[in-house]
């Protein structure tokens, strides 16, 4: 999810919470990964340790007995999203039709959502209903060919997130500091102790911001806030279970799927016997790089799918924002990105880019928008000051396979 923004769709994005990093289940295990063979191509889909793609045969036939299919991405990636509609096509073509479950907005969108899958609305009017820029942020278009299919096929939609506000609050304050209505805005069962998820985590926390052990505390506490709300609102539609016999297509960033970590457990206490698997979209550019990064015993999900290559990613300018009464207060600046480099640093209040005043940080990319690579004045607030400093993105640059910060 979202932590230092970009230029373009990272800069509506939620600001404190999540990574979208690989993820993922245990998965049918031949002791090693696929290394042999040709290269693997997009489209092609893999068990974790098998060098042989599935057939599409092989691959329907695997999602037969799935209860719930959990589809990963990462939010920007045009080819991760076309892998989760193929899977939700295939889902949808065995019956009875699936349930979609989506991170990319909160419970509060659920009418939003039930007025698209029953037709009324068109994706644009969806998108106005939800209030999708202030809730997600991404692109709509990234989204549009899924959403469109739930349209067209009348899927139920469920909007499994946890409040933006809420969690963030909770991240930066702790429970003490929720209100009994922004407490019943989350799960009401909350499962904290989860020390494997929480040395996961932990490898987020400095480019979060986050120091100090309460404030890692607060920071572990939200995330899994969220990932229980998302299965308590996704195991809500598919009751009474099992014998409802509903199923369910679960699409979500790839962290809440990390080794088996954040959704698969929370979902599986609340759906006994659940027959669940993972789906790890990874772009044919990255697939040595899993190969040498993870174990050879160690599956990042069930079944890997191949996609192509991500396309160039926008320059960012490595900062963490909220609102606050005189602009954006900057929460986290990352060290190697354009801001940290300009000046600008944590505590800072920016509040206006070329004398045009902010609220949110979509007013950052409104800005610059029309001019993303040329030099912009950003009015900034530090100790009772104004500053006036000069930030300039350089261009965007083809995806390397380190992955970036989101």
């Amino acid at each position: 999810m979202k932590g230092f923004f970009a230029y373009g769709a990272c800069l509506l994005a939620a600001a404190l919470i999540l990574a979208g990093c690989a993820h993922q289940t245990p998965a049918p295990q031949t002791g090693r990964a696929p290394a042999s063979g040709p290269p693997p191509q997009p489209g092609q889909i893999f068990i974790w340790g098998q060098d042989a793609p599935l057939s599409e045969k092989d691959l329907s036939a695997a999602l037969v007995p799935a209860r719930v299919v959990l589809v990963g991405e990462t939010h920007d990636h045009p080819g991760h999203h076309a892998a989760q509609l193929r899977i939700l096509q295939l889902m949808n073509q065995q019956g009875p039709p699936p349930v979609v479950g989506i991170e990319w907005l909160d419970h509060q969108a659920q009418a939003a959502c039930d007025a698209l899958a029953g037709g009324s609305v068109t994706v644009e009017e969806f998108a106005r209903l939800a209030d999708w820029d202030a809730r997600w942020g991404y692109p709509l278009d990234l989204y549009r060919p899924i959403l469109e299919y739930v349209r067209q096929h009348k899927l139920k939609l469920v909007a499994m997130n946890a409040p933006l506000k809420v969690v963030r609050k909770l991240a930066r304050q702790g429970f003490q500091a929720l209100s009994a209505a922004e407490r019943g805005q989350l799960a009401p069962a909350l499962d904290l102790h989860d020390p494997a998820y929480a040395e996961m985590i932990a490898r987020q926390f400095q480019g979060h911001g986050v120091e100090g052990k309460e404030a890692q505390s607060n920071f572990m506490a939200a995330q899994i806030a969220r990932d229980e709300t998302m299965a308590h609102h996704l195991a809500a539609d598919l009751y009474p279970w099992p014998d409802g016999g509903k199923k369910a297509v679960v699409l979500v960033g790839s962290a809440h799927l990390a080794h088996g970590r954040g959704l698969p457990p929370r979902l599986e206490r609340r759906l006994p016997g659940v027959k669940l698997i993972t789906f790890l979209p990874v772009s044919s550019d990255k697939m040595e790089m899993a190969r040498q990064e993870l174990p050879e015993a160690e599956g990042p999900a069930d079944y890997i799918m191949v996609t192509e290559p991500a396309p160039p990613r926008p320059p960012r300018l490595g900062i963490m924002v909220r609102g606050a009464r005189e602009g954006l207060l900057v929460e986290g600046v990352w060290p190697q990105g354009e801001a940290f480099k300009a000046g600008l640093r944590k505590g800072d209040i920016i509040r206006a880019v070329d004398g045009k005043p902010l609220q949110t940080p979509k007013d950052i990319h409104d800005a610059i928008k029309a001019a993303p690579y040329e030099p912009h004045t950003y009015q900034v607030l530090r100790g009772g000051k104004d500053l006036a400093l000069t930030i300039t993105l350089p261009k965007a640059k083809p995806a390397s396979l380190k992955r970036p910060r989101e």
